[in-house]
């Protein structure tokens, strides 16, 4: 179902453990922890996990404090815990922008059940192009997560309305490069119909 990338980078379909994961784990994590309690709680790679919490350190959410004598490890604290979604973050502590629109409008969706894409622009906290809201109701329609409960009438300026009718988990189903959904819930891949 899915398939190996060209370039070096993994698909989001291939399923490693990963910030979000990583992320989880520390939550759990009520005093102190090193990146091998995370290893052993995750299976992540230490190298993905040290650069996660480097930038967790940068942006204030964790707490870093060096090892004191050779053979000890390093550890970490949690100092801001903002909820179930690791926070998207660059090097240096700042918020990484780009996905926000998806994640709002599928936040909206969960919520609302039946919208227009209006309705989702207007619900989000982040500004979203007109255009964007459109093409992602498109591809979840195509792909089954949506149902038209209205349809669009442009001559009497009525817009399409739809609901929601697969909710499969807190994490926004992605629009890959080749026009097809991952969903990170699942870990599936769904094409629209009539594709193969």
């Amino acid at each position: 179902m899915t398939q190996a990338g060209k370039s070096g980078r993994r698909p989001a379909s291939a399923g490693t453990p990963g910030r979000q994961e990583i992320w989880q784990a520390i939550r759990k994590k009520s005093d102190a922890f090193t990146v091998e309690d995370v290893v052993a709680a995750t299976g992540a790679n230490p190298k993905t996990i040290r650069d996660y919490l480097g930038c967790l350190v940068a942006g204030s959410y964790v707490s870093h404090a060096a090892a004191e004598a050779r053979g000890q490890f390093s550890t970490y604290q949690m100092l801001r815990d903002t909820g179930h979604h690791a926070p998207r973050l660059r090097k240096d502590g700042s918020a990484v922008v780009q996905g926000q629109s998806t994640e709002q409008l599928w936040r909206s969706m969960c919520i609302l059940k039946t919208f227009t894409y209006r309705d989702l622009i207007e619900t989000a906290t982040v500004e979203i192009p007109e255009g964007t809201a459109k093409s992602y109701c498109s591809m979840l329609l195509a792909t089954g997560y949506l149902r038209v409960l209205k349809k669009a009438d442009p001559a009497k300026g009525q817009i399409a309305s739809y609901s929601l009718i697969r909710n499969t988990g807190p994490k926004p189903p992605q629009v890959q490069r080749v026009k097809r959904i991952y969903d990170p819930n699942t870990r599936e891949v769904y094409m629209p119909e009539g594709r193969e």
